[in-house]
């Protein structure tokens, strides 16, 4: 691995603790300060609109840019942000806050796939796409479960959960700004796009492919949001499960997805892209309908992991595939293009999600049955729309390697 991915993977590792710490606690944090369900889903969606907004300029920009200084800021920002969320002085102050993390965030995660895919041969790239997403959700077991052991021993100094829980989301973003240290020390000198290419040109003579990639994705997307940021409360209310024991249920299943992104080269290898990434989603479907319908803590907890570890699992196939498709100055506008639809989805799956549970009384059953629908649908589409994608990618690889072979 070069020495440049090599940096990113410990910065992005501060940033996924940071992340999973934020994501653990703060809807648990807004449900103790007794806001309702609908307040809750807009906060959640503060942080999409921020995707909506910034990812495809983003994405023009650093066609031509290169990524060194775009994680730097995209971790000072989001560190600071979320070291002074607790202490703003409302919800409203507390709205903005969410959506600048937002943009910090997509930026960030623009840069990432078209960064990696510049620092590694075409033989490595299933496995450091893989160890990339590995990195990062293995630090994010540590922060939430150091989040969770946190809050339980603050709770009583600090004169209940919700003032230890602010605490602990405040150090989230001291995570965030370590890993702004670990991105200094990137060398990435080469803008993904050379020779003087016109970027919208490039961009109109590829918008099949562009669609073909953010269609499935939109539906995860607006599937994932619709259940997703409420799983906290839906453990604190149907089950009472304790902050701590939250922090620890979220932490093994990072340790899962962990597993499940070191695998993922191994289900490349056997199935290919597109199958990989169909039987994989399909296979997390019945992990929902036990979420939507068990009374029993234990099954709750094995469905909750199992799920997060097949469905995140698809992640790296899914940008090995799409950087491998997309030819250079279109990369990130690709990956701009899905974190914008990616947005859209949590900007609507939270704010409908939050009514939904408002109306029926906290059902979240509901929650659980419209996301398998979505997640369904995106299979389907994604088997339809990559499978002569994949195709094509399969041939370009062996002639560069065959071409290789006789240099």
């Amino acid at each position: 691995m070069q020495p440049a991915a090599r940096a990113y993977l410990f910065g992005s590792a501060c940033m996924g603790a940071a992340s999973a710490v934020t994501m653990t606690f703060l809807a648990r944090w807004l449900n103790l300060l007794e806001h309702t369900k609908t307040e809750i889903g807009t906060f959640q969606s503060l942080d999409s609109w921020g995707k909506v907004a910034v990812a495809l300029p983003a994405a023009f920009v650093l066609a031509r840019r290169p990524a060194r200084g775009v994680f730097v800021a995209s971790a000072l920002i989001s560190g600071l942000v979320y070291f002074f969320l607790p202490f703003l002085p409302s919800l409203e102050w507390m709205y903005v806050a969410n959506f600048i993390a937002g943009l910090a965030m997509t930026v960030h995660y623009v840069a990432i796939a078209p960064f990696l895919f510049r620092h590694t041969r075409d033989e490595d790239r299933a496995a450091v796409f893989s160890l990339a997403e590995a990195a990062r959700t293995l630090a994010a077991v540590a922060g939430a479960g150091i989040a969770g052991f946190s809050v339980a021993w603050l709770t009583v100094p600090l004169g209940g959960e919700a003032a230890a829980t602010s605490a602990v989301v405040s150090g989230a973003g001291a995570f965030a700004l370590l890993g702004a240290l670990f991105y200094a020390r990137i060398h990435d000198p080469e803008p993904s796009m050379l020779g003087g290419q016109r970027i919208l040109p490039a961009v109109r003579s590829h918008v099949g492919l562009l669609a073909r990639f953010a269609a499935p994705q939109f539906l995860i997307a607006t599937g994932a949001g619709f259940c997703i940021p409420f799983l906290p409360t839906y453990f604190q209310e149907r089950f009472a499960v304790p902050a701590d024991g939250w922090g620890y249920l979220f932490a093994s299943g990072q340790v899962l997805m962990t597993f499940g992104f070191l695998l993922t080269p191994v289900a490349l290898q056997r199935f290919g892209f597109v199958k990989s990434m169909v039987l994989i989603e399909l296979a997390s479907l019945p992990f929902f309908v036990m979420l939507a319908f068990t009374t029993s803590l234990p099954i709750a907890m094995f469905a909750f992991l199992m799920r997060g570890a097949l469905m995140n699992a698809t992640h790296p196939i899914l940008k090995n595939l799409m950087m491998q498709a997309t030819p250079a100055g279109v990369r990130e506008v690709q990956t701009g293009v899905n974190a914008t639809l990616w947005g859209v989805g949590w900007v609507v799956g939270p704010l409908l999600a939050g009514r939904v549970l408002d109306t029926t009384g906290n059902d979240y059953s509901i929650l659980m049955l419209t996301t398998v629908g979505f997640y369904a649908t995106a299979a389907l589409l994604t088997f339809l729309l990559l499978r002569s994608v994949e195709a094509r990618v399969a041939g370009e690889v062996s002639e560069r390697r065959l071409q290789r072979a006789i240099a």
